[in-house]
């Protein structure tokens, strides 16, 4: 997996651009906490002296014990990008592969707290799964309410036959619409974390970065324009 350390963000920069380029690379990194638990017990709390490339095995525990503070590394990005002389293939790999995975994890967070409410979400982030699907087909599932609106259905047959087709197709109509929205929201997912996936290397296309953004924000991924202008700075430059 690619990485980037505080140290290794900056060699490529001369002496007379290292203080300004690691004072920027501090302020990403100092953005960053992870919580290291041992047998549910907090042992550590500090910044990471190092970021690597996300797999879909590191998203729940990221989920449950890594916090990005995003205004902090875009602050930085700004900086970044006001002086042009600090550009090195790492620090720009750093701010694309941590503000779009950082963008991912908070479109999730939200996600699962509205279908879970927070308390339920709090606490099926303990024990992180080992796995990590870009899908709440699993979270939206409510197998309940299926049956109650066929019960439903069949008792309004009690009532009255037309009664019973106007709950009936109420419940279609509230299945489909359900279903819909579920499959708009995995959608949207998907082309996030396809998009985060694509930036696992240094060895950066900034054209195809522009249109891997580009083509996931049609697809209703949101982005932080920043991303946008640095794809646009790196293929002014190029």
């Amino acid at each position: 997996m690619q990485s980037v350390s505080r140290i290794t963000a900056t060699t490529a920069l001369d002496a007379d651009r290292k203080e300004l380029g690691q004072r920027v690379a501090d302020q990403v990194f100092d953005a960053m906490r992870w919580t290291q638990v041992s047998s549910g017990v907090i042992q550590d709390v500090s910044s990471p002296d190092q970021w690597r490339h996300r797999g879909s095995e590191d998203v729940e525990a990221d989920l449950a014990y890594l916090e990005i503070h995003r205004p902090a590394i875009l602050a930085a990005l700004s900086e970044y990008l006001a002086n042009p002389s600090l550009g090195t293939r790492e620090l720009d790999w750093l701010f694309l592969n941590l503000l779009t995975y950082a963008e991912y994890i908070a479109t999730v967070t939200e996600i699962r707290k509205k279908l879970l409410g927070m308390d339920k979400f709090a606490k099926s982030l303990h024990p992180p799964r080992s796995e990590h699907v870009p899908s709440i087909s699993e979270l939206a599932s409510r197998p309940w309410r299926t049956t109650f609106c066929a019960a439903a259905t069949g008792l309004s047959f009690l009532i009255h036959p037309i009664v019973a087709i106007g709950v009936g197709a109420a419940s279609v109509y509230w299945y489909m619409t359900r279903r819909q929205g579920t499959e708009q929201v995995n959608s949207v997912l998907s082309a996030m974390f396809r998009t985060y996936a694509a930036f696992n290397t240094v060895d950066l296309s900034w054209s195809h970065v522009a249109r891997s953004l580009e083509d996931s924000r049609r697809d209703g991924a949101v982005w932080d324009a920043s991303l946008f202008r640095l794809a646009e700075v790196r293929q002014s430059a190029a």
